[in-house]
């Protein structure tokens, strides 16, 4: 079985500061990077992206939607990474 990368988009709740949230969101188990970047007309967004091997099947959107601070989980991308 291979590793899998899943890509999230995680936007805070008003008036939550996006770097407390990039780091509540790298507490996540299998989280391998979390960064704040820039969004659409000043908004600040957390990109975060996990790893899990093939079998287990970790679904990061809704261990994402758990965490304090935030509003909204996308998924950027989800691939085979080996």
């Amino acid at each position: 079985m291979g590793k899998v990368m899943t890509v999230l988009k995680v936007f805070p709740k008003e008036d939550f500061d996006a770097a407390k949230l990039a780091e509540n969101v790298s507490k996540i188990s299998g989280c391998v990077k979390s960064s704040v970047e820039d969004y659409v007309f000043g908004q600040k967004i957390v990109k975060a992206s996990f790893v899990c091997e093939d079998a287990q099947g970790v679904d990061f959107e809704e261990l994402a939607k758990a965490v304090d601070g935030v509003s909204e989980v996308q998924v950027d991308e989800v691939g085979l990474i080996s």
